[in-house]
């Protein structure tokens, strides 16, 4: 009777079952830490400057990855200027791949920290539904994470807290914007270019923040940074909004390879 009451051997249709469905569970694993260990077309390009790093903090998913670039000829005695580089949606950090060039490393002495963000999620994110980026299921927001990277460069390096500077293109435009409003006691500057941001949700800026939307952007309409220009005028905010005429969405690298941009933030941040 005993053996009678043993279960039976799963068949082969419930074995495949439940192959599937560990599959489904390590591909969901795999996909929303894959900010982890893949590769972004900045850090290809400058394999041998940008040394892979990680950060805990108490926000999903908890562990981040950075990469960072050390000044030339580096010197703890002094207290260095931090850039960090919000990529887009694409795998491009315009203003890291810009900084790692030898003719702005000779110029400019800066750590240049570029966070990897999860693929669904968003650096910052507005309150206002009208300029979020859609996404099918939410996701939290990676700029805690950023934080997180951020104070264990400090710990690490001779940082000077005063020129903590974010830079950003599209989706890190926008998260360039929000940072500055969510966390206006550490960014002592920042550029954003092609991003969107709620023109309601900026009055905590209070440091300088440059704004640059080519005028036939077709992916993020200059609209949005317009309205900015507005609510930033009409509150007397440190934030300068140009267009550029004629551009499009595209301006990542025209804008970050000019050394006028990088003098102009690094003023921003004596103010």
């Amino acid at each position: 009777m005993a053996k009678e009451e043993q279960k039976k051997k799963p068949s082969i249709m419930d074995r495949g079952i439940t192959a599937f469905s560990y599959l489904i569970v390590i591909y969901f694993v795999i996909s929303e830490f894959s900010h982890l260990y893949r590769g972004f077309d900045t850090i290809k390009q400058a394999p041998d400057l940008y040394e892979p790093h990680y950060s805990v903090s108490s926000t999903f998913p908890f562990v981040g990855r950075y990469f960072l670039m050390v000044p030339k000829d580096y010197n703890p005695k002094y207290k260095y200027p931090l850039v960090v580089s919000l990529h887009g949606v694409s795998s491009h950090s315009y203003a890291a791949e810009e900084l790692a060039r030898e003719k702005f490393r000779n110029v400019y002495p800066f750590f240049v920290m570029v966070p990897i963000a999860p693929k669904r999620a968003f650096w910052m994110s507005p309150k206002d539904e009208a300029y979020r980026m859609p996404r099918n299921i939410p996701y939290p927001d990676h700029m805690p994470q950023v934080i997180a990277g951020i104070n264990d460069i400090q710990k690490s390096y001779s940082i000077d807290s005063g020129k903590i500077i974010l830079a950003g293109h599209s989706m890190g435009g926008s998260g360039v914007i929000g940072a500055m409003q969510n966390y206006s006691d550490i960014f002592s500057a920042g550029i954003a270019s092609a991003g969107a941001w709620s023109p309601n949700e900026i009055a905590s800026i209070k440091s300088p923040l440059f704004v640059y939307h080519g005028t036939n952007d077709g992916a993020v309409p200059a609209s949005f940074s317009a309205g900015l220009r507005a609510s930033a005028k009409a509150q007397n905010l440190p934030i300068t909004v140009t267009f550029l005429k004629g551009r499009g969405h595209g301006i990542g690298n025209l804008l970050y390879s000019q050394a006028s941009v990088w003098d102009k933030v690094l003023m921003g941040t004596e103010m």
